[in-house]
C-alpha cells in the first residue's frame, strides 16, 4: 500500500478553534497548574497535548473545565483512531470516496473526520445525525453519551448490547437512559467511566447528564488510548488461510500470523468485502486494537497489461526485437512494442519463437512495464471466463472489461464499439448491471468482447434491519450477527413485508430480515415484523422529519431515540389551535404527541399532534 502524507484541514469557530486548531501547544499550561482542583487530570492533559490530540489557547492555557460539544468529541476520537496520522492517509482517501456524499448532507466542515469515523464502523448514519447534525453538533456532550461514544470508538458495540448494569452499580441507576445502560456497565467494566463520587449515603453516583469537561475528555481519551492500544503491521499477504480465517503477512521481511475475528473489518480498495476475497502478494495493512485485528484493508497486485490487435510487422533492430499491432476496428489505431529478452512465444497452444509470429496473425501481448512478456497468436474468436472486477467507461467513448482469470489474474478487454449482448442469470442485461463477483464467460472477437454471459455470486443473509437510506443509490444496513453489512436496492429488488409484496418504502429499522445477496446488492429481502408492546403514545422533541419514507425522529424524554412512522391518512393537528396542519409544518425542535400503534411492529400514528 503507497501511502502518502495527507494533510487534514481542519476549519472551525472561536470555542472550536481553541480546542482543535494548529496551535503551538506547550508542555504545561497556567490554569492546569495553577488550579488544583484539576491536578488529578493534569498528567493526562499533557500526555494530549504533547502528542498533538487535544491542543490548548493562544493565550497558553488549556481551560479544563470548558464544557465539550459532540462534534468536538467525534473529532477527538478519530485522531485517537488515526485520521491524521500518515500511514493512514490512503484510508482517509478512500472514507472520504465512501462516506463524504453522506457526511457533507449534515453540512458539516469535519469530513475527513466523521468519514473516518463511518469507515471504521464507529458511527453508523444515526450518530451522525445525533452528534454532528446542526441542530446537535455545538451541544454539551452528557457522560451517558460519552459512555455510549467510547464504547463505540473501542469497536465494542456488538459486546455492550448483551451487557448489563447492575441496579446497585450506581445509586442514580434509574436517571441513566435505559438504552445508554449496557453502554454504562461496558465502560464502567472497561475501567474507562467510574462514578463521579458518592452521594450522601456512600454509594457510587454515575451523574448521567453531566456534561463533560476537558480536563475530563482528555482523562478519557488518555484512558482509551492506553487500554485499546491501536497499532499496525503493513506489507504483504504472504498466505492466506480461509478455513481457520488466518493470513500470514510479510513485513520488512519478518512473518507475521493475523486470526480475523467476526467484527474484523475487510476493505478491498476501499470498500467493504470478504476474508475469502484477499489476494495473496496484496499490499496490507492491517490495524489492531484491544490485541485483536480491527481492520484488514488491502491493495491486489498490480495486474499485468494484456492488449490484443492484428500484426502489421515485425522488425529487428538496434533498438531490439519489435512489433507493430493495429486495432481491428480501427485502422488508424496502431502501436509498436519492444520484445522482452526472455518473452514467452505462443503460437496457437504450441511453444513458438519470434520467427513465428507474422504479418496478419492476431495476436495477444502482455506487457511487464514497457516491454511484452508475453506473445500468443490466438484463433480470430475465443471465449475467456473468469470473475467479474469492474468496467471502465473512457472519456474517448472506449469501454472496458476487467476480470479475474482461473489463475487469479486480472485481465482487461476492449468492449468492441458495434455493442455487446449481455445476459445475466439468463436475462437480457447490460454491461452496468454486472456486479462484483459475478462469474462471466466473455465471447471475443479479435480480442474485442461482443458478448458476456454473467451468473452472479448469490448467499442467503439474515438480521435486523439497522439503516435504510433512500437516494439515488439506495441502500439498506442489517445487523448481521453483531456486525453491520450494507447492501445496494436496486430496481429490482423484490420486497415482501410480513409475506406481502412491497416496496422499499415499506421496510422500516428494527425489523427482522432475511434476504438473498448478489454480489453487493440485495435482489431479494423479505421483512417480518417484531411483536408489539402495547406502545399507544409517543412524546419528544423532533430530531428530525423525513417526508419521502414518511418518518419523524424524536428524543424522549429519558434522551433516547424513538421513531414514529406515519401514512397517508394521519392527521396533524396545532396543539395551541386545534387546527389542522401537515407534516411539512413540522420541524426540528418542535415537541409533538403521537397517538397510535406499534402492532405491525413499529409505531404507526394515526395523530400527531405538534406545539
Amino acid at each position: 500500500m503507497k501511502i502518502k502524507r495527507f494533510i487534514s484541514a481542519l476549519l472551525c469557530g472561536t470555542m472550536l478553534a481553541a480546542v482543535l486548531s494548529t496551535s503551538v501547544f506547550a508542555a504545561t499550561f497556567s490554569d492546569v497548574e495553577n488550579d488544583a482542583t484539576v491536578a488529578w487530570a493534569k498528567q493526562a492533559i499533557n500526555e494530549m497535548t504533547d502528542k498533538g490530540y487535544i491542543k490548548g489557547y493562544e493565550d497558553g492555557t488549556f481551560k479544563p473545565q470548558r464544557a465539550v460539544s459532540k462534534v468536538e468529541t467525534l473529532v477527538l476520537m478519530s485522531r485517537i483512531l488515526g485520521v491524521e496520522d500518515s500511514e493512514y492517509s490512503q484510508t482517509v482517501k478512500w472514507a472520504d470516496a465512501g462516506y463524504s456524499a453522506t457526511v457533507n448532507a449534515i453540512n458539516t466542515t469535519y469530513v475527513d473526520e466523521l468519514s473516518f469515523l463511518m469507515y471504521f464502523d464507529v458511527l453508523n448514519i444515526t450518530d451522525l445525525r445525533d452528534y454532528a447534525s446542526a441542530a446537535n453538533a455545538n451541544t454539551s456532550l452528557l457522560r451517558w453519551q460519552a459512555a455510549y461514544l467510547m464504547v463505540k470508538l473501542a469497536g465494542k458495540d456488538d459486546q455492550a448490547q448483551s451487557a448489563v448494569l447492575d441496579e446497585n452499580e450506581y445509586s442514580d441507576y434509574a436517571s441513566i437512559p435505559e438504552a445508554a445502560r449496557p453502554y454504562v456497565a461496558y465502560a464502567t467494566n472497561l475501567g474507562l467511566m467510574n462514578g463521579m463520587g458518592n452521594d450522601e449515603n456512600g454509594k457510587a453516583f454515575f451523574s448521567p447528564e453531566t456534561t463533560l469537561t476537558r480536563a475530563q475528555m482528555a482523562t478519557l481519551l488518555n484512558r482509551m488510548m492506553e487500554k485499546m492500544d491501536r497499532n499496525y503491521i503493513q506489507g504483504k499477504v504472504s498466505s492466506i488461510d480461509t478455513g481457520n480465517k488466518k493470513m500470514v503477512v510479510n513485513a520488512d521481511g519478518k512473518n507475521t500470523t493475523c486470526t480475523i475475528g467476526d467484527m474484523t473489518g475487510i476493505k478491498i480498495n476501499g470498500e467493504n468485502s470478504k476474508f475469502s476475497r484477499i489476494e495473496s502478494q496484496s499490499e496490507v495493512m492491517v490495524t489492531y486494537t484491544f490485541g485483536d485485528v480491527r481492520m484488514i484493508e488491502t491493495v491486489p497486485p498490480e495486474e499485468n497489461l494484456s492488449v490484443y490487435g492484428i500484426v502489421v510487422q515485425t522488425s529487428d533492430n538496434s533498438g531490439g526485437q519489435q512489433i507493430t499491432i493495429k486495432d481491428s476496428e480501427d485502422e488508424n489505431n496502431k502501436a509498436t512494442y519492444t520484445f522482452a529478452s526472455n518473452c514467452k512465444y505462443t503460437i496457437k497452444g504450441s511453444q513458438g519463437s519470434y520467427g513465428d509470429v507474422k504479418a496478419g496473425n492476431f495476436v495477444r501481448l502482455v506487457l511487464s512495464g514497457s516491454k511484452v512478456t508475453e506473445c500468443s497468436v490466438e484463433s480470430k474468436t475465443s471465449d475467456v471466463s473468469g470473475t467479474f472486477v469492474k468496467v471502465n467507461a473512457g472519456d474517448d467513448n472506449r469501454t472496458t472489461i476487467t476480470i479475474k482469470n482461473s489463475d487469479n489474474e486480472q485481465e482487461t478487454f476492449d468492449v468492441s464499439i458495434n455493442g455487446v449482448e449481455v445476459t445475466r442469470n439468463g436475462n437480457i442485461a447490460g454491461v452496468r448491471d454486472l456486479a462484483k463477483n459475478d462469474s462471466v464467460v466473455l465471447s471475443l472477437t479479435y480480442g474485442k468482447v461482443v458478448s458476456i454471459k454473467a451468473t452472479s455470486e448469490t448467499e442467503n443473509v439474515s438480521g435486523t434491519i439497522k439503516e435504510i437510506i433512500l437516494s439515488e443509490t439506495p441502500q439498506i444496513t442489517l445487523d448481521v450477527k453483531g456486525k453491520s453489512e450494507t447492501y445496494n436496492l436496486t430496481a429490482s429488488t423484490s420486497v415482501k413485508v410480513n409475506g406481502v409484496d412491497a416496496t422499499i418504502y415499506d421496510l422500516r429499522p428494527g425489523n427482522a430480515a432475511t434476504g438473498v445477496t448478489d454480489g453487493s446488492n440485495i435482489s431479494k429481502i423479505e421483512s417480518s415484523a417484531t411483536s408489539s408492546t402495547g406502545k399507544t403514545t409517543v412524546t419528544g422533541k423532533v430530531v428530525s422529519i423525513n417526508t419521502t419514507l414518511k418518518v419523524i425522529t424524536v428524543t424522549n424524554s429519558s434522551g433516547g431515540t424513538e421513531t414514529v412512522y406515519y401514512e397517508s391518512g394521519t392527521t396533524f393537528l396545532k396543539s395551541t389551535t386545534g387546527k389542522s396542519i401537515t407534516a411539512k409544518d413540522i420541524v426540528a425542535g418542535s415537541n409533538i404527541t403521537a397517538t397510535g400503534s406499534d402492532s405491525t411492529g413499529y409505531f404507526v400514528a394515526t395523530i400527531v399532534i405538534s406545539d
